[in-house]
């Protein structure tokens, strides 16, 4: 399938979203998506979200051993939401493969997405309550307890408890969505994880990460068995460029102002998602 592009283009905004990705700010995958439909022209919809979900999985090839050499990673949980992350990755490809073909369909739908997002991000930055502090730290966080309906996690000095069948099902509805609009679904696995499961903020980006990385494969695979077309040049364009960002985005993470960088990624999302909802 040949799709034309600009190679030097396509680098760059994967650069640009590969650094959204790593920073933590939100809206990355998104980037990717907005960048295959308005800045490369790309118009079949079904590429496009294996594409987005091949860049998402490629940050994290950066990010997650980062988070593991931190000690912020719970593996009870990302496997307890890994068990219905596959089943939900594989009903929501189906589906979209079946019903978001067409970029008539698909474009609106992803723009209520993009604005919904841009919402979540501005929250994030503005309105949501300062975390509670952590007890010491002495150590990585330690499962105590794993059973069906009831398991226990110790860090800090505290205990949290959380339902694995409701991980399960999280796993299974957050995939779904995920896979269905070709996006990692962090927008989704951060406040689920952080309000539902009431996990420490500390442990929900890295855990997140981990835990996505199932159904991202598991969809992208669903989308090859479906006989989806993939440009993969323009893959083999992009994924130095997701990289290149990804390593950038913790180094100079430091040096910015998350609220500043947060108001920012959220003002240009709100108009790209209104963008998109024009006729």
């Amino acid at each position: 399938m040949e799709v034309g592009f600009d190679p030097l283009l396509a680098f760059g905004w994967g650069v640009l979203a590969g650094f959204m990705m790593s920073m933590g700010a939100g809206g990355g995958g998104i980037l990717a998506g907005i960048g295959h439909i308005s800045i490369l022209g790309i118009n079949d919809p079904n590429m496009i979200k294996v594409v987005n979900q091949i860049l998402e999985f490629t940050s994290r090839i950066v990010s997650v051993p980062l988070y593991h050499r931190q000690q912020r990673l719970v593996g009870s949980v990302a496997l307890s939401f890994g068990i219905g992350a596959p089943i939900g990755a594989i009903a929501g490809s189906w589906l979209s493969r079946s019903y978001l073909s067409d970029m008539a369909v698909y474009r609106p739908v992803f723009g209520v997405l993009v604005a919904l997002i841009a919402l979540r991000i501005l929250y994030e930055g503005w309105f949501r309550p300062v975390p509670r502090a952590l007890g010491t730290i002495d150590g990585p966080p330690r499962t105590m307890l794993f059973g069906w309906t009831r398991a226990s996690v110790q860090f800090a000095g505290r205990r949290y408890d959380y339902n694995p069948c409701g991980a399960a099902a999280g796993g299974f509805a957050i995939s779904f969505v995920g896979s269905m609009l070709g996006v990692g679904g962090g927008f989704l696995v951060t406040p689920f994880m952080a309000s539902i499961l009431l996990l420490p903020m500390y442990l929900v980006v890295g855990t997140g990460l981990v835990a996505l990385m199932i159904p991202l494969t598991v969809s992208v695979i669903t989308y090859l068995a479906l006989d989806v077309k993939v440009d993969w040049f323009l893959v083999a364009v992009e994924v130095p460029g997701i990289l290149i960002g990804s390593f950038l985005g913790p180094a100079l993470n430091r040096h910015m102002n998350e609220q500043a960088l947060k108001t920012f990624v959220a003002v240009v999302l709100l108009a790209l998602g209104v963008h998109y909802l024009m006729p």
